[in-house]
């Protein structure tokens, strides 16, 4: 357990990583496997106005998909001018609508039981995980501000895997 500020490592996947991934996720076959771990994001540039994508780590729990990114990148702050994204879901695109969150205390929760599922995240931004797999809140408090939650309602009822499964239900 820790007082003081998780610093969450500042590293960005290289563009050729991030362009390899967005092919990757477009290929029959590929998109199927590499897709139930991976999404690829679609919105539009709020000031350029140009479609964008990027690959991110989800989880999806019903009509919701959540997935989190580091506070310093600054491509979620696209998501409050224009909510509306397109989601690439293990080889689906699905329209959805975008929500950013930072710092909010009441998405904590959320936030341990993402990375609980996915320790390979957990050690990316700076929180390995205990023995036993479980996240301390301590920790998890102290990155809240240092990321963004990022939720994602998928739109004409679009149902996840499994339907109203826990985040932590859905383990890669």
């Amino acid at each position: 357990m820790r007082d003081d500020k998780v610093k969450v490592p500042a590293t960005t996947p290289p563009r050729w990583l991030n362009a390899m991934m967005k092919l990757m996720l477009k290929t029959p076959g590929l998109q199927r496997r590499l897709g139930r771990h991976i999404a690829l994001i679609t919105f539009t540039g709020r000031r350029s106005g140009r479609q964008y994508a990027t690959p991110i780590s989800y989880a999806w729990t019903g009509d919701t998909v959540t997935a989190l990114t580091r506070k310093n990148r600054p491509w979620w702050r696209n998501f409050s001018a224009a909510p509306n994204v397109q989601l690439r879901l293990a080889g689906k695109t699905m329209p959805a609508r975008a929500k950013a969150t930072v710092g909010d205390l009441a998405t904590l929760q959320t936030l341990i039981e993402f990375l609980e599922a996915r320790p390979r995240d957990a050690k990316a931004y700076g929180v390995p995980l205990r023995p036993d797999g479980k996240l301390p809140e301590a920790d998890a408090t102290a990155l809240l501000p240092e990321v963004v939650l990022l939720s994602f309602t998928l739109e004409d009822g679009a149902q996840g895997r499994g339907g109203a499964r826990s985040l932590v239900a859905s383990k890669p």
